[in-house]
């Protein structure tokens, strides 16, 4: 009896662990990647926020402050990869992910939340940042897209994963990576960045490397991904703020698809041991223009190109139907599919399908 009741314990705690997980969107401006969107509650309403790991500070909307009464105090700037960003500090009312309750904070008040997120902050009431992590465990699983919060566990990693050393600047995670089975970097481990791997550079240089490449492998840990896209970013106030001990980010699109611990006090996560190949994309951007909505790029060799889809040209079908709703609604029709159908300018539609076309990484 006494072994029953013990084992109904067990479970009845173990499902109740699981029923703590608190659900997470991606939100996505592209065919890959994008940003990890999640419900917080304030004061008995409920808004869209962010979970950037690569954020000093909690920011917040003017939209949220106005609408919480939040006085503006002082003036506070940080920096970002789109340079110096300047806004109000303001006390947080206690937030609520699920059960678990994040009281005495303060925030960054940003006007404009764009400056930041660009159009992926519409509709967004704040960003969850460095905060966040201190003082508790995340289990950030980006296989089923949830999130569990707990005190600060054993320093052993479960069954299933392996130990990773994490660093920090300025307080902020860092990783150590392999790419291509070169030399270890140090990125920042960044969900801010909806991209896969980002290498930072102070200046723009003649080299023949392109700017967006395929890398064969990007290593960590016991954790593999293949097919991985690295860009080359210049961006001389953010290599200012992270040199010369980090090299650049590790984004959200890398971490997709599989599930850390990360408990930044003990500097340790835990990860998935697996080799796991990132998906192909289409090689096309969108924009919003004059009610309607447009094709803002095209990558060469995409499969947008191979189907004749050029710049500039209108959409006028997208995946399933017409191209309406916000592009963040356009995106998400695209999660998941391998193939799409789109019809451009004065064409007939075409199928899109997922491929990896990028120019080889040196």
């Amino acid at each position: 009896m006494k072994r029953w009741l013990l084992a109904t314990m067990v479970l009845v705690c173990a499902l109740q662990a699981h029923a703590q997980a608190v659900a997470l969107r991606r939100l996505s401006l592209g065919d890959v990647g994008g940003w990890i969107e999640v419900e917080v509650q304030a004061e008995g309403r409920s808004g869209r926020w962010i979970i950037d790991t690569g954020s000093t500070r909690h920011i917040v909307s003017r939209a949220f402050a106005e609408r919480h009464s939040l006085t503006p105090g002082a003036r506070v700037q940080v920096e970002t990869t789109v340079g110096p960003v300047g806004g109000n500090e303001v006390v947080l009312p206690a937030l609520q992910l699920g059960a678990w309750v994040h009281t005495g904070q303060t925030a960054l008040r940003i006007d404009q939340l764009a400056a930041v997120l660009g159009p992926a902050g519409e509709g967004i009431d704040g960003i969850l940042g460095l905060p966040l992590l201190r003082g508790q465990r995340l289990d950030l699983n980006l296989r089923d897209w949830t999130l569990g919060i707990a005190p600060r566990g054993a320093p052993d990693c479960p069954d299933g994963t392996t130990a990773v050393q994490l660093g920090e600047h300025r307080g902020l995670p860092v990783i150590g990576v392999t790419i291509n089975g070169g030399a270890t970097e140090s990125l920042l481990l960044d969900t801010g960045n909806p991209a896969a791997v980002v290498r930072i550079a102070a200046r723009s240089t003649p080299s023949a490397a392109p700017r967006l490449a395929l890398a064969h492998s990007v290593t960590v840990g016991a954790l593999q991904r293949t097919q991985v896209p690295v860009v080359q970013l210049t961006a001389p106030a953010l290599h200012r703020a992270l040199a010369p001990h980090v090299q650049g980010l590790a984004g959200t699109a890398l971490l997709d698809g599989t599930r850390w611990l990360i408990d930044l006090d003990q500097r340790l996560a835990c990860a998935e041991t697996q080799r796991l190949a990132m998906p192909g994309g289409f090689g096309l951007t969108l924009v919003e223009r004059d009610g309607g909505v447009w094709v803002g790029s095209v990558l060469p060799a995409s499969p947008a190109a191979l189907e004749g889809v050029r710049e500039g040209d209108a959409v006028t079908h997208w995946v399933d139907g017409p191209p309406t709703g916000s592009l963040r609604v356009l995106w998400a029709r695209v999660q998941g599919r391998d193939a799409i159908e789109v019809q451009t300018g004065s064409q007939a539609r075409v199928v899109l399908r997922r491929a990896h076309f990028l120019p080889t990484l040196p």
